[in-house]
């Protein structure tokens, strides 16, 4: 079976074709002070390596920094194509994913510019600057519509995924799988019996949150090591200098006024100076 989200021009976007792209016109060149023409911007990535029964909803809860145009996704292929609206937001999405390693349910997720790049019509790009999301919200729904009732009406919508369905304080919050199919989805309930008299409005697509902040671990400093005390070298000589000391001090006498001589010593136990001859012959 071809695959029909990539071949069939305006419906799934995904298409190399100029003749398709010349269906909405020439690009135009934009002036000072216009925003410029997206419509040819790279923005959709290539998300491999997928666990098994994956869903829209997995994809959805991971994705963060930028406004969804497209969402596809291959089973088969473990395979999914997301489109941002900004292609700026694809680009720094993917800046994101290489930095941090992305899981789901356990499995690391690989993530790459798609080599088949999304193309965005001139009418979508226009409602989008009017706040167009790939998210409806009808208010004050009435009793009889249910969920059941609401996927039966949307079911002939060419590739349109229902995310999922959400009643909320008499509104109904329909998360879907691209802005174009939104669009189609809208117009529909519109134009038909059952949703005359209520209103039927776009809510913000929560990718288009900022990307989380990762928080590096915090650096671990190493404690100060403290010095060890030094103990001062104990000379054991010390005692016996200032032993040496003292006797050397008391040697300083000198024998008539009681001062220091340096160099004598006198006798102890003698007033004899030792030159007396007499002495010395005995």
């Amino acid at each position: 079976m071809p695959d029909d989200h990539y071949t069939s021009g305006f419906n799934n976007g995904y298409s190399d074709s100029l003749a398709e792209k010349e269906e909405d016109g020439p690009v135009p060149t934009p002036k000072s002070g216009e925003q410029p023409d997206r419509r040819n911007e790279k923005r959709t990535l290539l998300l491999q390596n997928l666990p098994d029964q994956v869903c829209h909803q997995d994809i959805v809860s991971i994705v963060r920094g930028g406004l969804l145009l497209d969402v596809y996704l291959r089973p088969v292929d473990r395979s999914a194509s997301i489109s941002f609206v900004d292609g700026s937001a694809a680009q720094d999405f993917l800046a994101h994913t290489k930095r941090n390693d992305m899981y789901l349910r356990g499995r690391r997720l690989s993530w790459e510019w798609s080599e088949r790049q999304f193309y965005m019509p001139g009418h979508v790009a226009s409602k989008i600057r009017i706040g167009a999301t790939r998210n409806l919200v009808i208010r004050s729904v009435k009793p009889d519509i249910t969920e059941q009732r609401l996927r039966e009406d949307l079911d002939h919508i060419h590739n349109l995924i229902i995310i999922s369905i959400s009643f909320v304080d008499g509104d109904v919050f329909l998360s879907l799988n691209s802005i174009h199919n939104a669009l189609f989805a809208r117009t529909c309930m519109m134009s038909r019996a059952m949703y005359r008299g209520m209103r039927i409005d776009w809510y913000p697509d929560e990718c288009a949150l900022p990307l989380p902040k990762v928080q590096n671990p915090p650096r671990r400093e190493m404690a100060p090591t403290s010095k060890p005390k030094t103990t001062p070298m104990v000379n054991r000589f010390q005692m016996l200098n200032l032993d040496e000391d003292a006797t050397d001090d008391s040697s300083f006498e000198d024998e008539g006024d009681g001062t220091m001589t340096p160099g004598f010593s006198p006798l102890k136990n003698s007033r004899r100076s030792p030159l007396d001859l007499s002495t010395a012959a005995a």
